[in-house]
């Protein structure tokens, strides 16, 4: 049995196949548009505001500093590893943890002496430095004051510097941040109400830019010897992180 279907129906059916097709290109490339091109109220106010959360650094980290020098590299290298194992271990009877004890810096270098149109080696200078992590810094400084003196008496001749952070920075930028949303919108409201409009829900929201104070330095010139009595105390006051936002509200 054959079955005559007329070519008018074929093209009706190709025609609305088209348009079936079509549609559905065009749904798609609405909703790519849409996913890059959010609608956004007319209607809106924007607002930036800054955030401020303030507390006491609770990490030190100190740099330890040896320079040895001598005739030979081998004299540099073995009186430069006996101060910084005496100064690690002192670091050690203090409660440090080993994990918190880096070697980050070790050189051996010949020195020379410009004679007869030549250089020539008269020497050896070695540089080494012991990174120390000391924690609870907000509580206490006792620690770190012990430190500092006992690696004068226990070979480095250079303090390179002590840096104050903090163990948790997210926790206080977090703070900071809340608190800048909330002046945002606060001010959004103030403003809303001064021209007679109601302040509706957040558009949009982002962060501008946020601030983590850096290293407060202090330290102890090459050749200086000090011990625990005659080093002066170590503050490490109080530090401002900061978050920038910018939040956009609908108005009614």
């Amino acid at each position: 049995m054959e079955t005559n279907i007329k070519p008018w129906l074929w093209q009706t059916l190709a025609v609305l196949l088209s348009l079936f097709l079509a549609l559905i290109v065009v749904d798609k490339l609405y909703a790519v548009y849409q996913d890059f091109h959010p609608s956004v109220s007319k209607n809106t106010i924007s607002m930036a505001a800054d955030g401020k959360a303030s507390a006491a650094p609770d990490l030190a980290t100190i740099n330890i500093g040896v320079i040895s020098s001598g005739s030979t590299a081998k004299q540099v290298q073995d009186d430069m590893t006996a101060k910084a194992n005496s100064i690690t271990d002192f670091a050690k009877q203090q409660g440090i943890d080993p994990k918190d004890i880096t070697t980050s810096n070790f050189s051996v270098s010949p020195t020379y002496d410009y004679q007869n149109g030549k250089n020539t080696i008269n020497g050896y200078q070695g540089n080494q430095s012991i990174t120390v992590k000391v924690h609870g810094v907000d509580k206490s400084t006792d620690t770190l004051s012990k430190i500092l003196g006992g690696a004068a008496t226990n070979g480095s001749n250079q303090i390179q510097g002590v840096s104050f952070s903090f163990e948790d920075p997210d926790n206080l930028k977090q703070q900071a941040r809340l608190m800048a949303v909330a002046k945002a919108r606060a001010n959004a409201q103030d403003l809303a109400s001064a021209s007679g409009l109601t302040l509706g829900k957040v558009i949009s929201i982002s962060e501008g830019s946020s601030n983590i104070p850096g290293p407060i330095p202090y330290g102890i010139s090459p050749g200086v010897a000090a011990d625990v009595k005659s080093l002066p105390t170590i503050e490490p006051g109080s530090q401002d992180v900061t978050v920038t936002v910018n939040v956009t509200f609908e108005i009614k």
